[in-house]
């Protein structure tokens, strides 16, 4: 039978469940950035792989980051909220396992997410620069069009 304490971590983690849910409808919705490039943007599968996961980490994490207001808003007693605290990891931790990641992984979401970033970013350089690449490619061409046709003529 739940606890008293069992029973505010269970309703605070499912109110927790249902707005990172309501987030993740919103993101779709809206045109999140992240999702949108995972799903429509890029030609690149790998790229698309960094950008959904990134999204994935930072939809987990915020899971734990609404936890810790909850736990800082709350009238729990500070005697108690060790035990609820530790109530509470135990459920995240089925959660996140169930995604595919172990406990330890969810205190390293926030470096994975910001390695993501720098990946998907030097992605990006390599296609500015590239874009410039074939720009300069092309401008080179009819340069030299225009001056072998000028010689033609002279």
């Amino acid at each position: 039978m739940n606890s008293a304490r069992e029973n505010f971590v269970i309703n605070r983690f499912i109110d927790i469940m249902k707005n990172c849910r309501q987030q993740l409808v919103a993101d779709i919705i809206n045109g999140n950035p992240d999702l949108f490039r995972f799903l429509f943007e890029d030609k690149n599968k790998k790229v698309q792989e960094l950008y959904k996961k990134r999204y994935e980490l930072k939809w987990l994490e915020m899971h734990w980051l609404k936890c810790k207001i909850i736990f800082n808003d709350s009238d729990v007693p500070l005697a108690t909220r060790r035990e609820v605290l530790k109530i509470f990891l135990q459920w995240y931790q089925k959660f996140i396992e169930a995604w595919g990641y172990k406990a330890a992984d969810a205190f390293f979401f926030n470096a994975e997410v910001e390695s993501l970033e720098l990946l998907i970013e030097t992605n990006r350089q390599w296609e500015a620069m590239l874009d410039q690449f074939q720009m300069s490619m092309i401008r080179e061409t009819k340069l030299l069009d225009k001056q072998i046709e000028e010689v033609k003529e002279s």
